[in-house]
């Protein structure tokens, strides 16, 4: 395990430090059969890292996020009692997991992924009184990379609605959707973490033949 609290998100380290690497965002691509996660490493892999091929968009919504996150943050301490800080990235001994914190605890156990969303996106979380299945794979994948997790909290987080803060607990033992509303798929943490290790180190021997045959 590699924990670096030293690097900044959203740096030309940090990127460096996610390239060719599945992240929160791509967790979902291990649950789902497809090749897109796939060539997406391949690309990456197999060429030199460049600052300034990394995506730089942003929108209204990401820098809201960016600027209420610290504030949000403080929120969830107090409302937890737990004492979070910031971490760049973690990286998992599967040399293709890692993900970027929004909030960890100094002894690596209990972490959160934080959301500052539009109205509707937050009262809908509220009513449901549920994580958004779009969003269930990053938490999933906190606990698929960082081995001494233990709990995590989803929050979603609207200063000005008339509910500011919808606050979700998981454990390893939690059970979570990752099917869909349709055909829901019920899974315990700890069997998510499972799948998605394995599917991780079947890419990282896939990805490894794949580029030896390009070599020659």
């Amino acid at each position: 395990m590699e924990y670096h609290f030293n690097i900044e998100q959203g740096t030309g380290e940090w990127f460096e430090l996610k390239h060719g690497v599945i992240g929160g965002t791509r967790a979902k691509g291990l649950f789902i059969k497809t090749d897109t996660l796939f060539y997406e490493l391949l690309a990456e892999l197999t060429e030199p890292f460049d600052e300034t091929d990394e995506e730089s968009y942003t929108s209204d919504a990401m820098e809201r996020g960016n600027e209420l996150e610290p504030e949000a943050r403080k929120q969830l301490s107090k409302y937890t009692g737990v004492e979070f800080i910031e971490c760049g990235f973690i990286k998992n001994a599967i040399p293709l997991l890692g993900i970027s914190p929004d909030a960890i605890t100094i002894n690596f156990k209990t972490g959160a992924e934080i959301k500052c969303p539009e109205a509707k996106r937050h009262l809908r979380t509220c009513v449901a009184d549920a994580i958004p299945l779009e969003n269930i794979h990053q938490c999933i994948h906190s606990f698929t990379v960082n081995d001494n997790l233990e709990t995590f909290y989803f929050m979603s987080y609207r200063p000005e609605s008339i509910k500011p803060m919808f606050v979700k607990k998981l454990t390893r033992d939690s059970l979570v959707n990752i099917g869909t509303q349709a055909k829901p798929v019920m899974k315990t943490i700890t069997e998510c973490v499972e799948i998605a290790q394995t599917e991780a180190k079947r890419l990282q021997e896939e990805l490894s033949l794949t580029i030896n045959k390009l070599k020659f």
